[in-house]
């Protein structure tokens, strides 16, 4: 566990960029991130990166309804090495019909593997450090089509905790600002891990 001069250190090191009104002027506030699969395209092709034990896929399938949903995760750490073992015993049936696609291995290496403008909208709940989600952020602005949407969790400064710093806020602000994408709706759970959507300017 790192030192709190470490994190200072590692805090301090993260870019700060200021956001211009425009890329936060049609932002819309909801209680969670169920509710944003209401909002965000439905029944195209969405890809879960960081899938874990698949809590959040099943509320993806049943809310959001895509095509077709990828589930990118490692499940290599002790914490979720389980978790592949979950989600194909929960999820049989959405696999065989070919609803349901896993995508084993790293964020960056498996989001490489689709094509341009293939993906209607991402969402990403990897490792949180900047210099990671600013990776995925990039990769995705090529991957995800015109009229699509980056969604992603932990839009906060860390974990409490634990104690940890994130740099998911610093990545995704740098990102809308040198990319051209604006904020559509930020979440506002009460624990404070917030969920954050973008699309295109």
């Amino acid at each position: 566990m790192k030192t709190r001069e470490e994190r200072q250190a590692q805090r301090a090191a993260m870019p700060r960029t200021t956001l211009g009104a425009y890329h936060l002027e049609h932002a819309r506030l909801l209680p969670d991130r169920g509710e944003l699969l209401y909002r965000i395209p439905h029944g195209g092709v969405a890809v879960e990166v960081g899938a874990a034990f698949g809590e959040y896929s099943r509320e993806i399938l049943e809310k959001n309804q895509p095509r077709k949903l990828y589930l990118i995760d490692p499940w290599s750490m002790d914490r979720y090495s389980s978790g592949l073992a979950e989600i194909e015993s929960s999820f049989a049936r959405e696999i065989q019909e070919g609803r349901l696609e896993l995508r084993q291995g790293t964020s960056l290496e498996k989001l490489s593997e689709f094509e341009s403008a293939s993906i209607d909208w991402v969402y990403i709940d990897t490792d949180h450090s900047f210099e990671l989600t600013w990776q995925e952020l990039v990769l995705c602005d090529s991957k995800v089509n015109r009229t699509g949407r980056i969604a992603g969790h932990d839009f906060c400064t860390g974990n409490t905790v634990k104690p940890i710093v994130y740099g998911v806020v610093e990545a995704v602000t740098k990102f809308c600002k040198d990319y051209g994408w604006q904020f559509e709706f930020l979440t506002v759970e009460s624990h404070a891990h917030f969920s954050f959507c973008l699309k295109r300017l």
